[in-house]
């Protein structure tokens, strides 16, 4: 119904083609508006972790409302190095000063951004400043950058004095200091210098409460969490209170000496930081040859963009050309928004560069494949048309492309190159074959003739190949990752809709583009050709060892996929890219970028979260416990379990414990009331680590990872040890790098579980398509052995499976597929017309082997352009995409056609192409006892045959190896001696005949020739042995049949036997003395074998399907009921079989009898009634034990134990096929 539907609308090609364009043009419009920028025109390609997170699990609201009370994670890190490895000194302080004040004025969504500079000092006399600030003049803490740089203004100025705004305020402050009688008056003050400030030990102020402390030094303290909000008090922010005027100046130091004191005192303060708990790693390296700017963005900004990514750019290339320390500066930065943009910028190259370049290189080999510019046209119009549908419905939609909806394209023209090509292939043939069938005078057929043709040849297999790769895509939509989803649907999309434009629009374009002629076989000599036939003479010698060359090399690779690690690296962009020595740079001489927040609760239902002063939260046994977490995973107290994980490096542990033990000067007897005081002081200006509701505490950690396997590692062992250490909170993790991690690991996991999910949804309908589940593996095994090389290859090359490389195996399932069942249909045509699945195969062999090689060439040139890719990932993707589809061309060129040789095929539209029904069956006497399915089953196992009128069949004499079933029409034997012909029998519908050819290669007896227009079943050696193999039970059932049959002819040759009149009887002595050499050159197999030969096991189970008779010497076997369908079996003694004389004839019939022992079969048993037409009687020579069979039995048997049924009866068919021989042999004599 289906390819009527399709063949009647392809009548109507204009409105065809109408109706696509048309929708193609809205498609076109809804892709451009929903997927590109208006502004720019480029692809929108939504680079961020956020399609990557599971919706469904709850992990995502808590990653944004994490994020909406500490603030975003995703941080840049501007990191300003002395390739001297020189300490931190004035020049590079100055810079990092001015570049930060850049960075906050001109840079949009920053939320803070934190250095050196912002760090306050956690006692003295300018406790709440940064460290770079010195006592100066009235009490008042300046700052050593501004009193540096407004020296060196004075010195400028020495003509005049000009007091600006910020200096009148700074007199004004001094006043009032100086009237404040409280405070210490200004000559102290001033005999105070930074040097006392820098030297003063900790020791001093060991006994100043923690609460002296926080006054001091928490009012204006700034956050130094990399990932918390709050308000830094920068450099900027002091000028207000620093007493500088130039009127107070009396220096007569010249700039270089100002310089020179100002420079020492810096390093000196440098120095005494690097080792400082609260610097290292974040702002400041451990040699203090690195000082860092750390940006951090509001949750609604897009630090991404590109427009925020250019502006730093600018910025950085702008400062690192500050002269007096160019030579020796070098700045670095990077983050995962300078990632994203990065991967963004070069999958919108790739895309502009690489894909024309691999359409033009499809163009080339098409060109070459079809000698046709025209004819290109068709297979690039269609991949077209199938990928402007496919994005438009996504932007119809509303979604954004991702990193993992990106492969929907390469998905799409994969898979549609290969659909169209094989219908071009197909009406190339198609034109060829009726071109050669008609003759001279007969006109040439029309295009709409062989596009009806091509349409019935490829229609259900190109469908069914839809629907299967379909099923294996559709699987993907449950999952609960967005970009998953979406690439389930969008990639079933995109196929639904090539496999409705190659059998609507290629059609319809051909009636428009010629197509040029393909040569014949026997006319090809190109060297395309050679090739074929040499790799057809290469199987028809070496199928069976190629099945084993292949199979051992899946076996190889099976093995190196116990290597096989799921591991979405870090390493995405080359190691001479700017971006990763920047990347290497900053984690090498700070911390690593990627973050992990751990989140900390109360348990449920506890009544302390109700007060704050008893929160669990905020008491001395979470600090103790996070202290604890924090010396674990930095092996404080010898190595622990986290010294095992490969590619992980913890830098920093953020939390309360180092900020608390850095005020309190340790935490030795801390009390709750001291972490309760800590948290209300931080939670003012402090850094951030209790939410607004006092019901989260927050930890993060920085660190290095090289990939996703690192990053689990380490969540799998905190989900152990945090409950340990921490027993009282409910733990919980949450970032944008760790669910990313996850999700591209359940990602690549879940492709990989897709695959031999989609390998068994495509088992199934395999199964159902070829009618047997073990014809359904033996389809599905070339797809398998492809699969297993791809992923041992890639366990053998120790490459991690990623986000992009999951993908190519569904590419390769999907042409897989495609080119399995192409070869296994036409491979179905040809073994009707061939009768032999071997020559069938081999014919089908050039026939698919043409398009499916030009369309893997194709395809492979156009992926293996990936190489030119800046992204390491996107050429993996490209080198192991065409890798894959050469070994998937390679194994459907060798090892199918070799598998369908040794096996053969049959299929569902074969099936449903049987109008067979039970009336019909009941007449054909070979189908008795099988329902319609399996008489279908055992029909389409052989071959059919039409004959008009007239045709002859077979001739006297000829060797005979096939058996005949008439299905529609008669059949004439007849014989033909001196030019007269005998017709002997009209032979009708249901009647089987040339038996004996099939089990014996006899010679014909006589001619077969129609008598009407007929249809024959044919049966052969080649198609009992697939049948007994994959469906045993219909075998034994239909060996069953013809053991009935055989039984009849032996009854009905035995009984004219009897009836010959011989009056010489001195020769009849003779005659039987022959038997025993008749015997010997007639008998095909010894009784006695077939019984030893089924083993013990089956002989008992045989035992128990027969009833066992015992019959005393020189008594007759009268009690043992003979009756249609039974069989009698000895299996001792002697049984002798004698023929009845009538004495009422005036003549008498040949005294004859029969011996049977040694488990023979007593097959002239059938004359032996119990009444009065009895031909003969059975009496035992010998002491007797005999088995009989009955049909019921018999029956029984092929449905419990059909494998031992289809043995057994088809011995039974070779022992009544040798005696009714002898017997023929015998009336042929007489």
């Amino acid at each position: 119904m289906f390819v009527r539907f399709i063949t009647r609308l392809n009548q109507f090609p204009k409105l065809i083609l109408l109706v696509i364009f048309a929708l193609s043009a809205f498609f076109f419009v809804q892709a451009r508006d929903g997927l590109f920028d208006p502004d720019s025109g480029r692809l929108r390609i939504n680079s961020t972790v956020e399609p990557f997170i599971e919706r469904n699990s709850g992990a995502y609201q808590q990653f944004l409302d994490t994020r909406e009370a500490f603030g975003s994670e995703e941080v840049v890190v501007i990191a300003l190095h002395n390739t001297e490895k020189e300490p931190v000194g004035l020049d590079y302080l100055l810079s990092l000063s001015h570049l930060k004040a850049d960075v906050e004025a001109k840079v949009p969504g920053i939320s803070k951004v934190l250095s050196m500079l912002d760090i306050p000092q956690a006692s003295g006399k300018c406790a709440g400043k940064s460290y770079f600030h010195q006592m100066g003049i009235g009490s008042v803490c300046l700052s050593v950058l501004e009193k540096y740089e407004h020296q060196i203004s004075c010195l400028n100025k020495s003509s005049s004095i000009n007091i600006s705004s910020d200096d009148e305020a700074t007199l004004l402050k001094l006043k009032k200091i100086i009237s404040n009688k409280n405070e210490k008056n200004l000559e102290e003050s001033l005999e105070e210098g930074i040097e006392d400030d820098l030297e003063e030990s900790p020791e001093v102020h060991l006994e100043e409460s923690l609460e002296e402390s926080l006054d001091e030094s928490l009012e204006e303290s700034p956050d130094e969490d990399v990932a918390d909000s709050g308000d830094s008090v920068t450099e900027a922010d002091t000028s207000n209170d620093s007493s500088l005027d130039c009127t107070l100046e009396k220096s007569s130091s010249s700039p270089q000496k100002i310089h020179a004191d100002t420079d020492a005192k810096i390093r000196k303060t440098v120095s005494s930081l690097k080792s400082h708990p609260l610097f290292q790693g974040d702002v400041l390296s451990k040699d203090a040859s690195t000082a860092a700017l750390i940006i951090t963005f509001n949750p609604e900004s897009k630090p991404e963009s590109a427009e925020t990514q250019q502006i730093i750019k600018q910025l950085i290339f702008k400062h690192q050309q500050n002269l007096e320390i160019s030579d020796t500066l070098r700045i670095a930065y990077a983050g995962q928004p300078r990632q994203i943009n990065k991967a963004s910028r070069l999958i919108q190259q790739d895309m502009q560069l690489i894909l024309p370049m691999s359409f033009l290189l499809i163009v080339i080999v098409l060109l070459i494949a079809f000698r046709s510019i025209k004819a290109v046209f068709v297979p690039l119009l269609v991949v077209f048309f199938g990928i402007i549908w496919t994005a438009g419905i996504i932007g119809w939609v509303g979604d954004e492309l991702n990193l993992v909806t990106m492969a929907c394209a390469p998905i799409i023209v994969c898979v549609g190159s290969a659909y169209v090509i094989k219908f071009l292939n197909q009406y190339q043939t198609e034109t060829l074959e009726i071109k050669q069938e008609r003759s001279a005078e007969k006109p040439l057929a029309s295009i709409p003739e062989i596009i009806t043709a091509t349409l019935n040849s490829v229609t259900v297999p190109v469908t069914v190949t839809a629907i299967t790769t379909v099923a294996g895509f559709i699987a993907l939509v449950v999952s609960p990752i967005p970009a998953v989803q979406q690439l389930g649907l969008y990639t079933s999309v995109g196929i639904i809709s090539i496999n409705l434009f190659t059998l609507t629009l290629a059609p319809a374009l051909l009636h428009y583009i010629h197509m040029p002629e393909i040569a014949t076989s026997e006319e090809g000599k190109g060297l395309l050709n050679h090739f074929f036939r040499l790799i057809a003479e290469w199987l028809r010698l070496h199928s069976k060892r190629l099945i084993w060359i292949w199979l051992l090399i899946a076996g190889f690779a099976g093995f190196g996929m116990l290597e096989l690690s799921i591991n979405s690296s870090t390493k995405t962009f080359p190691e001479e890219s700017q971006l990763v020595q920047d990347l290497k740079l900053i984690e090498n001489e700070l911390s690593g970028t990627d973050t992990l927040r751990l989140l900390f609760k109360a348990e449920t239902g506890s009544d302390s979260q109700q007060s704050s002063a008893n929160n669990p939260l905020k008491t001395a046994k979470t600090i103790y416990g996070l202290k604890e977490l924090q010396d674990w995973m930095f092996q404080v107290n010898g190595a622990t379990e986290i010294d095992n994980i490969k590619g992980l490096r913890i830098d920093k542990f953020h939390s309360p414990v180092d900020v608390l033990a850095h005020y309190r000067m340790g935490l030795d007897k801390l009390t709750d009331e001291e972490v309760v005081q800590f948290f209300e002081k931080t939670s003012e200006n402090g850094p951030r680590f209790l939410s607004t509701a006092e019901d989260v505490l927050q930890v993060t950690i920085r660190m290095r990872s090289s990939g996703s396997t690192a990053f689990l590692a380490l969540r799998d062992m905190l989900l152990l040890k945090v409950p340990e250490l921490l027993p009282h909170l409910k733990f919980s993790y949450t970032g944008g790098g760790v669910l990313s991690s996850e999700s591209a690991n359940n990602i690549a996991q879940g492709q990989i579980n897709s695959v031999f999910l989609a390998l068994i949804i495509v088992f199934v309908i395999l199964s159902l398509l070829f009618l047997s589940w073990k014809m359904g593996v033996i389809a599905l095994f070339p797809n398998v052995i492809t699969i297993l090389i791809f992923f041992g290859s890639l366990g053998w090359l120790d490459i991690p499976i990623g986000v992009t490389i999951s993908v190519i195996a569904a590419i390769a399932l999907g042409i897989g597929v495609d080119d399995t069942i192409h070869f296994l249909s036409h491979y179905n045509e040809n073994a009707n017309k061939l009768r032999n699945k071997r020559e069938a195969s081999l014919k089908t062999l050039p026939i698919v082997a043409r398009p499916m090689m030009f369309s893997t060439i194709a395809l492979s040139a156009g992926f293996i352009l990936f190489l030119q890719s800046e992204m390491e990932s996107q050429v993996l993707f490209g080198t192991f995409t065409a890798f894959t589809l050469l070994v998937c061309l390679a194994i459907d060129m060798t090892f199918l056609p070799s598998v369908v040789m040794e096996t053969g095929l049959i299929t569902v539209w074969d099936y449903v192409g049987l109008k067979f029904d039970e009336e019909f069956i009941a007449g054909i006497d070979l189908f008795q006892n099988m329902t319609v399915r399996e008489a279908k089953i055992a029909s389409l196992m052989a071959y059919t045959e039409d004959l008009k009128q007239g045709g002859l069949l077979f001739s006297e004499g000829d060797i005979g190896d096939e058996m005949y079933v008439i299905l529609e029409g008669s059949i004439s034997i007849f014989l033909e001696k001196n030019g007269k012909r005998t017709d002997l029998v009209r032979l009708e519908k249901g009647n089987t005949f040339g038996e004996m050819g099939l089990f014996r290669k006899a010679e014909r007896s006589a001619s077969a020739e129609a008598a009407e227009k007929t249809r024959l079943l044919v049966v052969n050696r080649d198609c009992l042995e697939p049948l007994k193999k994959r469906n045993p039970k219909i075998a034994a059932k239909l060996f069953l049949n013809l053991a009935n049959r055989l039984q009849l002819s032996l009854k009905d040759t035995d009984e004219r036997l009897l009836e010959q009149k011989d009056f010489n009887l001195s020769s009849l002595e003779a005659k039987l003395n022959n038997d025993d050499k008749l015997k010997e050159q007639e008998v095909s197999i010894r009784p006695e074998d077939l019984w030893d030969n089924l083993g013990a096991k089956w002989q008992q189970k045989l035992l128990s399907f027969s009833k066992t008779y015992k019959v005393a010497r020189g008594k007759r076997l009268s009690k043992i009921k003979n009756d249609k369908g039974d069989f009698l079996f000895i299996t001792s003694g002697t049984v002798e079989i004698a023929s009845i004389v009538s004495p009422k004839s005036d003549s008498f019939s040949v005294g004859y009898c029969w011996t049977r022992k040694n488990f023979d079969l007593i097959g002239e048993f059938a004359l032996c009634t119990a009444n009065e037409k009895a031909t003969a009687r059975a009496i035992a020579r010998q002491d007797s034990t005999l088995l009989q069979f009955t049909e019921t039995k018999l029956i029984a048997l092929a449905e419990q134990e059909s494998r031992l049924a289809a043995q057994f009866l088809e011995d039974l068919v070779c022992l009544l096929s040798d005696q009714l021989a002898i017997a023929d042999k015998r009336l042929e004599i007489h």
